[in-house]
């Protein structure tokens, strides 16, 4: 996919020019790919088209989770994916991203890493707008006829946008295909505070 395509953006940061070629080899067929070798580099080409951020800890200008408030506010809150050379740090617990590889990463990992974020994206929007098309429901229903409600074009929009949303809320594939991270989820979901 070049430029000019439609697909959604990810930006892969990565100071190896050997890295940075297969990263972005294996994403081409399913995104839009921008390469960075440094940190100033990734924020030169962020912009709010980029979704998912594929981001090297060491970068030559620094800590690649250096740049992420930049990367956040020049993507509109892109996606992040870390990778680094070394096992996570007990510190990856209080930073704000939304994935953490090792290397070597597995190219069919890279690209399920970048799905299930790309998914998320979208998951969570449309998440954010059944919520809001339900609270209107609600307020409709608690406030109104039903007699009425069902014969009026508007709320039967409603109701059909709901409908349509409702099978985009379930969890999608992506998110939940590495059983053992899906596991977590499930378990830290459902704990009890």
């Amino acid at each position: 996919m070049g430029e000019d395509d439609t697909g959604p953006v990810v930006l892969v940061a990565e100071d190896d020019p050997e890295l940075r070629a297969l990263y972005a080899a294996r994403l081409e067929s399913r995104y839009t790919v921008r390469t960075a070798g440094t940190g100033a580099e990734a924020i030169d080409v962020a912009d709010p088209s980029v979704a998912v951020v594929v981001l090297d800890r060491r970068l030559p200008d620094g800590d690649g989770l250096d740049y992420l408030d930049h990367l956040d506010e020049r993507t509109d809150g892109a996606f992040v994916a870390a990778v680094t050379g070394v096992d996570p740090e007990l510190e990856i617990a209080t930073v704000d991203v939304d994935d953490y590889l090792v290397k070597p990463v597995d190219g069919d990992r890279l690209v399920e890493t970048v799905d299930a974020l790309d998914e998320r994206r979208h998951y969570e929007s449309d998440v954010a707008r059944y919520y809001a098309l339900a609270s209107r429901r609600a307020a409709l229903e608690a406030t109104h006829d039903p007699d009425a409600l069902r014969d009026d074009e508007r709320y039967a929009s409603l109701i059909a946008e709901l409908e349509e949303l409702r099978t985009s809320v379930t969890a999608p594939t992506a998110i939940v295909e590495d059983r053992a991270r899906s596991a977590a989820l499930y378990r830290d979901l459902a704990a009890p505070e």
